[in-house]
């Protein structure tokens, strides 16, 4: 019986990390995509910076992301065509009791200019 309890706590502790941690990750999987889906445009970006921050906020507000703005981005320009666009962000989450987590998530592409 004592073992039954333990399991059963155990697999109700991961199943609340899973929906109290999950939400966190999806977003952060959706603004890779958004990132990746800027990078991997067939015509080059004209406008230098600003056009790639404005193209990422675009995105962000379509897909409903609000864990970051295009301010968040750090875009710097690597070659004459070539800008690398990075995202690091930390999030806090509240799991239970006085218990909260800190998840950081980083991701960085190239982005070709014109």
């Amino acid at each position: 019986m004592l073992s039954i309890l333990v399991i059963l706590s155990l697999v109700i502790f991961f199943v609340t990390l899973l929906f109290k941690l999950g939400p966190a990750y999806m977003g952060f999987w959706t603004i890779k995509s958004v990132m990746d889906n800027v990078a991997e445009q067939s015509t080059p970006i004209s406008g230098g910076t600003r056009e790639i921050a404005n193209q990422i906020g675009k995105r962000l507000d379509i897909n409903n992301v609000d864990q970051v703005s295009a301010k968040d981005f750090k875009i710097r320009r690597t070659g004459e065509n070539l800008y690398e666009v990075t995202l690091d962000y930390e999030q806090r989450q509240h799991v239970f009791f006085n218990i909260d987590t800190v998840l950081t998530f980083a991701y960085q592409v190239e982005v070709k200019g014109q």
